[in-house]
């Protein structure tokens, strides 16, 4: 649990270091374009296809690996979740008063939920490192398992496999998205 909360502070440290280093308005403007185009490529594109479709397996009789696909499938879905909810921080919609006046309101995140929503990013990439370590570690058991259910027990480890490989990418994508609306807020005095 130690090591957790070390690896958890770590990582909230060196995201909130590196939003420390004020960056000017036109350099921020540079970041968001380089995020539009990574959020935009066909890679990114294509990984949240996958992690779409993904769904987590039956249970495979190996306690250890159907442990391992079980919290997998909660990382993905909490992924998933995290990747829905940034772009809803920061948006601005268009419409119109009941006169006919074009309205454009723009909900911005405060300080504190970004930083929360940094936090929560960063346990996620926390236990994508931990579940890894618990793949290489279990990987054994499928030699172990009955050989009629090698075929399910493969799987399910394949799964949680597949889960941290796409999972990864994605979370280091969302946490560079909000270290720049952190880095706006700050740099605009919006404090």
């Amino acid at each position: 649990m130690k090591k957790v909360l070390l690896k958890l502070t770590f990582v909230t440290t060196l995201l909130l270091s590196a939003v420390a280093f004020a960056q000017t308005t036109e350099e921020l403007k540079v970041e968001r374009e380089m995020i539009k185009k990574e959020l935009k490529s066909e890679k990114t594109i294509e990984r949240q296809k996958k992690m779409e479709k993904l769904e987590e397996p039956k249970q495979s009789g190996v306690s250890t690996i159907d442990n391992l696909a079980s919290n997998s499938a909660l990382l993905l879905l909490n992924s998933k979740n995290l990747s829905a909810q940034i772009p809803e921080l920061y948006k601005r919609t268009v419409g119109e008063t009941v006169e006919g006046i074009t309205e454009v309101t723009t909900d911005k995140p405060s300080l504190e939920e970004l930083e929360n929503v940094a936090l929560a990013i960063g346990a996620q990439v926390l236990l994508v490192n931990n579940y890894a370590g618990i793949a290489t570690e279990v990987a054994g058991d499928v030699k172990k398992a009955n050989p009629l259910a090698a075929g399910k027990v493969l799987k399910s480890l394949n799964f949680s496999k597949e889960v941290l490989s796409l999972t990864l990418p994605e979370l280091n994508n969302n946490l560079i998205v909000i270290k720049n609306l952190i880095s706006t807020i700050k740099s605009s005095n919006n404090l």
